[in-house]
């Protein structure tokens, strides 16, 4: 069952007004396309948010769910010790991580959307301080190089899951990040095809499934031959594997 945009923006907002009922919270931070980027905000969204709580308090609000509870949950796993991922009754889903001021600081994420706040004072939060930066092209293409190399030394030893996840998930991701800005600074995977919609031949061609990596490797070191030079040695190393 898919949600319209408003019952999960309604849902984002609730949470807010809940939230502000509870001792120790100091904010609720909506990120991705229910923070910044509502343009974005589709039927196949999810909620996704940080709730920033005061030193202390972190526990109580990871162990005990009862702020999230304007409607009924009928799914929680805590994936990480920092949060949970959730879903309601009436199928909306949600990810989110509960940290408290001091450790903000050393938290990594995009800018968000303030939902509620107990003093103003908190914006500083919206905003984080620590910034990904993206390596250059030259970086990620020979990163992108040993991930076909080592992986394809995987293939040949029978290893064929993790020559895929080197070959068509390591060194495809790299490609991807040679391109530059990404929609998502995390995951260059999200929205590619939106972004770079030349890449999608590529993809096509060099993300192939279990069993196909070596095909897949020579059209990933055909491409990074087009744009990168690569090492002579290296390169003959692969096409030895290749041909192996």
């Amino acid at each position: 069952m898919h949600m319209r945009r408003d019952d999960l923006l309604e849902r984002m907002d609730a949470i807010g007004r809940l939230v502000a009922t509870k001792e120790g919270t100091l904010m609720l931070l909506a990120l991705g396309s229910i923070g910044l980027e509502t343009d974005r905000l589709d039927d196949y969204s999810d909620l996704d948010f940080f709730l920033i709580v005061e030193d202390g308090y972190k526990a109580r609000f990871i162990d005990n769910l009862d702020w999230l509870a304007v409607e009924p949950l009928a799914y929680q796993f805590q994936n990480t010790k920092d949060g949970h991922k959730v879903m309601y009754e009436d199928g909306i889903y949600a990810e989110f991580a509960v940290f408290e001021m001091v450790e903000m600081p050393g938290i990594a994420y995009t800018p968000g959307r303030v939902v509620w706040q107990r003093d103003e004072a908190l914006d500083t939060f919206a905003t984080p301080k620590v910034i990904t930066h993206p390596s250059d092209a030259a970086h990620r293409y020979e990163e992108a190089l040993t991930n076909l190399y080592v992986g394809l030394l995987r293939e040949r030893r029978g290893e064929q899951l993790a020559g895929f996840e080197l070959i068509q998930v390591s060194a495809v991701n790299n490609v991807l990040l040679a391109y530059g800005e990404t929609s998502d600074p995390f995951n260059p995977t999200r929205r590619v095809e939106a972004k770079h919609p030349d890449v999608i031949t590529f993809l096509e061609q060099g993300v192939l499934g279990y069993g196909r990596s070596v095909e897949a490797a020579a059209v990933i070191l055909e491409h990074i031959e087009a744009r990168h030079s690569v090492n002579a040695v290296l390169k003959r190393e692969i096409e030895r594997l290749l041909q192996a």
